[in-house]
C-alpha cells in the first residue's frame, strides 16, 4: 500500500517553505518535491497532521497537492503493473514522476494564455451544450432539467445585453467582485427584474462559475474573492379553495377537448399534491386499491396517495388511461383560458413583488395568476386549513421542514383566525 504525507522544510522557522512528499511502500521511501511553498502561518501541525489550513487562500494549492498526489499514484500503479513481480525502485519512480509533472507544469503555463482569451458568453454556451448533451450532470448524478437549462439560456440572454450596455465583453479572467456586482444592479435597477428573478440568473452566473473552475479555467483564489447573493423572497400567490375548485369541474362548453383535460389533469393536481412533472405523466403511474403509486420525476421518490372522491370521478371520464398534455407554457396558458370562466377568479389580487430594491404591489386577476404550480400549493393549503397534520402534508408535498412548509402555504390571517374560532367551539374554552 502507497502512502503519501506531505511536510515542510524547517518548519519551526517562521516565513515561507518548500513543500516535500514522503512516499512509502514496500519498505521503499522515496522524498519528492513538487515544487510548491507556504507561509509557516498557513499550514496546520499537530500531532499526526500536516496539511495546508482550510482557508480560501489554500484552496488553489490543496487542488495542485492533490492532483501531484494522484501523480504519484497512477505512476507507482503504471509501473508496478509493468514489472508485477517485483518493487519499483524508487529512483524509477522518482524520475517518472518528476517527468509527468514538469509536463503538467509546462502545460500550465502555455494553456492558459489560450484560456486567458475564453469569453464568458462563450462559456455560457459550454455550459448549456454540454448540459444539453448529457456531458454534464447535477451533483447527485442527475441530468440537468430542460427547465434549468431554459434559465442558463435566460441568463446568458440577459448577460450578452449587459455587455452591450457597457461596451466590452468580459472574459473568465476578467471575473471579479466588481463585475458581478455590476451585472446584478444592472439587472435590479436598469432591467428592474423581480427579486427573485435577479436571484435566479445570480445563482447561474455562480453555477457558471463553480463549472469553470472545475475545468480549471479559473481558479480557487478567483472564486473565494467573490461573494455571490442569491436573493429570495417568498411571494403572495394566490390559490383555490375547495369550492373553487368544485366549480372547475362543473365547468362546460370548452373551446377546445385539450382545455377540457388541461382542467381535469389540474383538478388532480389540486387533489393530490403533485408537481406538475408528475401530474402531467399520470399515465405512468399505477392505479390500485384506491391509491395512486408513483415515482416523482424530480426526487425520484416514491409516493402512495389516496384517490379522492373527484379525482375517481374524473379516472371514470377515461377508461382507457389519462390523455397526454401540452407542455409547461401551453398548459398555463390554457389555464388562464379555463379560469376567466369562474366569476371568482375575475376578482382582483393584490401581487407584491421587489424591484429596484422597493416592494412593489402589482393587481391582477386572479385567473391571470394560474399556472400548473397552483396546483400543488392549492393542495398544500387546503389541506393544512382542513386540519390534516403537517408531517402527513408534507410526505406528499416533500417539504423538508415544517418552517419551509408554512412558508409555502397561502393562508391569510383571516383563515387563521376561522382555525382558532373552530378550536375554541370544538373545545368549549370560551363563548363565541
Amino acid at each position: 500500500m502507497l502512502r503519501i504525507h506531505f511536510l515542510l522544510r524547517q518548519p519551526n522557522k517562521k516565513g515561507v517553505k518548500a513543500i516535500y512528499a514522503t512516499v512509502r511502500y514496500s519498505n521503499q521511501t522515496v522524498i519528492l518535491y513538487p515544487r510548491m511553498s507556504i507561509h509557516t502561518d498557513l499550514w496546520l501541525r499537530k500531532k499526526g497532521i500536516n496539511k495546508p489550513k482550510d482557508v480560501p487562500e489554500n484552496n488553489d494549492l490543496k487542488d495542485k497537492l492533490s492532483d501531484f498526489e494522484r501523480i504519484v499514484r497512477r505512476t507507482h500503479m503504471e509501473l508496478q503493473a509493468q514489472t508485477p513481480n517485483s518493487i519499483v525502485s524508487p529512483k524509477l519512480l522518482k524520475t517518472a514522476v518528476y517527468a509527468k509533472h514538469l509536463n503538467k507544469i509546462v502545460e500550465a503555463t502555455v494553456k492558459p494564455q489560450k484560456e486567458n482569451r475564453i469569453l464568458i458568453a462563450d462559456f455560457f454556451q459550454q455550459l448549456i451544450d454540454d448540459s444539453k448533451n448529457k456531458d454534464r450532470v447535477s451533483q447527485d448524478g442527475r441530468l440537468i432539467t430542460a427547465a434549468t437549462i431554459r434559465s442558463y439560456e435566460t441568463t446568458k440572454m440577459h448577460f450578452c445585453n449587459f455587455q452591450i450596455k457597457q461596451h466590452r465583453k468580459y472574459r473568465l479572467v476578467d471575473t471579479d467582485q466588481k463585475l458581478i456586482d455590476a451585472f446584478s444592479n444592472y439587472l435590479t435597477y436598469e432591467k428592474k427584474i423581480s427579486f427573485n428573478s435577479v436571484g435566479k440568473y445570480m445563482k447561474t452566473m455562480r453555477t457558471l462559475l463553480n463549472y469553470a473552475k472545475q475545468k480549471k479555467l479559473i481558479t480557487s483564489e478567483i472564486l473565494a474573492d467573490i461573494k455571490i447573493k442569491v436573493n429570495h423572497e417568498e411571494v403572495d400567490n394566490i390559490y383555490l379553495s375547495m369550492q373553487d375548485i368544485k366549480d372547475l369541474t362543473e365547468l362546460k362548453g370548452f373551446e377546445t377537448p385539450v382545455h377540457d383535460t388541461v382542467r381535469d389533469l389540474f383538478v388532480i393536481g389540486c387533489l393530490t399534491g403533485l408537481r406538475f412533472s408528475d401530474y402531467s405523466k399520470l399515465y405512468t403511474a399505477r392505479f390500485e386499491d384506491g391509491f395512486i403509486h408513483i415515482t416523482q420525476t424530480k426526487t425520484l421518490g416514491r409516493l402512495t396517495i389516496p384517490i379522492h372522491p373527484i379525482v375517481k370521478k374524473i379516472l371514470e371520464k377515461y377508461p382507457n388511461g389519462l390523455p397526454k398534455v401540452p407542455n409547461n407554457a401551453d398548459f398555463n396558458g390554457c389555464l388562464k383560458d379555463i379560469g376567466k370562466k369562474l366569476p371568482q377568479l375575475r376578482t382582483e389580487f393584490e401581487k407584491i413583488t421587489t424591484r429596484e430594491g422597493k416592494p412593489v404591489p402589482v393587481k391582477h386577476k386572479k385567473w391571470e395568476l394560474l399556472q400548473t404550480h397552483t396546483a400543488r400549493r392549492s393542495f398544500c393549503t387546503n389541506e393544512y386549513l382542513n386540519g390534516t397534520p403537517t408531517i402527513t402534508i408534507m410526505a406528499i408535498s416533500g417539504h423538508k421542514t415544517e418552517q419551509s412548509f408554512l412558508t409555502y402555504i397561502k393562508a391569510d390571517a383571516l383563515q387563521h383566525a376561522m382555525i382558532m374560532k373552530e378550536r375554541w367551539l370544538k373545545n368549549d374554552n370560551t363563548d363565541v
